[in-house]
């Protein structure tokens, strides 16, 4: 999409926007997904630490390994719909700028 005009440029903020309004949602319930599944992996970190027998660092290592896939899939949606809106975010700002510069330059 060319943004050589103000108007081409105003058409692709808006598009923009309704974008981001939609993931917004989406970000909003990956992240309290995430965010309660957090909680379930530190829980379910401590009671296996607890379980575990040997020295600290063992018991460390193996509740560790017992919950390292806990959450996996909760987090890295997130971090991905939080990637898109922060992409979403800079070309919009970008977008800004160019309107702001085609303003100065009629």
């Amino acid at each position: 999409m060319s943004l050589s005009t103000p108007q081409q440029v105003m058409d692709r903020l808006e598009q923009i926007d309704a974008d981001l309004a939609t993931r917004m949602n989406t970000l909003e319930s990956a992240a309290r997904n995430w965010f309660t599944a957090k909680r379930t992996k530190e829980h379910d970190r401590a009671v296996a630490f607890i379980s575990a027998q040997g020295t600290v660092a063992e018991r460390s290592a193996i509740a560790d390994r017992d919950t390292a896939q806990s959450g996996v899939q909760e987090e890295a949606e997130y971090e991905a719909i939080k990637a898109v809106v922060r992409t979403l975010e800079a070309r919009a700002s970008i977008g800004q700028s160019i309107l702001r510069a085609q303003g100065r330059a009629s």
